[in-house]
């Protein structure tokens, strides 16, 4: 679902960043008042994971594919707006290290994915919750969460594109709706399986997201599977993702613009010719690029709090 450069109006992108950048200011502000230590490593952790699963793109019906997005798994475990820091983080590193959604529509991928998903998970998982709380209740409400928030962040990216004036809102909103609907399924199924496993070995995390409370064995296994999906990674589709193909379908044309390519552009590695080992390679940069940028950060917000 990431944007490109050059996809959405002038007008579209400034108001994208103008939405978005207040809401990621108060998410810094909010994590760095309640996060503690050990909910900042697991937000790294998690920030890399959602980084190689998002390269596993799975095969949808009608020659296109899907990714997970990962918002809403981040609300549900860590709270709303540390989720808005770690799609944040995630976005800004596929954008400047890999070409992966343009650098100047950051803004309108930030919005889609890092706030209007995250939002609308947390929402649906906590209404969901408060009607059930049982692990059945948990599972379901996690798996409903994660397809309305990739339904809601879809519904935004088509609402955009209507904005800017590439397709009727109809066909644009109805599209973007209609494939999200299907790929939201294997979000909802990836969330489930996550928060079931979390419900397994330490239920205590998501029972209050900003509790001090360990969280080494969780981060660890993690990690163990951020690293299996980047070195899995050349098992992805190849097929255009939801956005692409609704692009392509209705017809919209713009002008692709790469103001920073990146130094992996598309995850290649300069000078390496084996396109799987260049992906693996990639990948494994990526989730450890991700993880150290938001810990080191986050951390230094903290220290900030501690010296004021």
């Amino acid at each position: 679902m990431h944007i490109p450069e050059g996809m959405l109006s002038q007008s579209t992108t400034i108001g994208s960043w103008i939405a978005s950048v207040p809401v990621v200011g108060y998410a810094v502000v909010t994590v760095r008042k309640k996060m503690s230590d050990s909910r900042v490593v697991l937000m790294a952790v998690l920030a890399a994971l959602i980084f190689a699963l998002q390269m596993l793109n799975f095969p949808v019906a009608g020659g296109t594919s899907g990714h997970f997005a990962g918002g809403a798994a981040a609300a549900i475990i860590l709270g709303p707006w540390a989720a808005v820091l770690i799609m944040t983080t995630v976005l800004i590193i596929q954008a400047f290290m890999f070409a992966d959604g343009g650098v100047l529509a950051l803004g309108a991928n930030m919005f889609n994915m890092a706030i209007v998903g995250p939002m609308v998970g947390w929402a649906v998982y906590a209404l969901a919750t408060r009607i059930r709380n049982t692990r059945a209740g948990r599972s379901i409400g996690s798996f409903t969460a994660a397809w309305a928030a990739t339904m809601a962040a879809a519904v935004c990216a088509g609402l955009m594109l209507w904005i800017s004036g590439r397709a009727p809102i109809g066909i644009a909103v109805g599209s973007m709706a209609f494939w999200h609907a299907i790929i939201g399924v294997g979000e909802g199924l990836i969330t489930a399986a996550l928060v079931n496993y979390i419900l397994s070995v330490r239920p205590d995390i998501l029972d209050a997201p900003e509790r001090t409370v360990s969280t080494r064995g969780v981060a660890v296994g993690m990690g163990v599977l951020a690293i299996c999906a980047a070195a899995l990674s050349f098992l992805a589709s190849s097929s255009p993702d939801g956005l692409e193909y609704v692009y392509e379908k209705i017809g919209a044309s713009y002008t692709p613009a790469e103001l920073i390519t990146g130094p992996m552009p598309d995850y290649a590695v300069p000078g390496l010719s084996n396109e799987v080992l260049a992906g693996v390679l990639a990948g494994l940069v990526g989730i450890v690029i991700t993880g150290v940028a938001l810990y080191t950060v986050t951390m230094a917000i903290r220290n900030l709090r501690a010296t004021s």
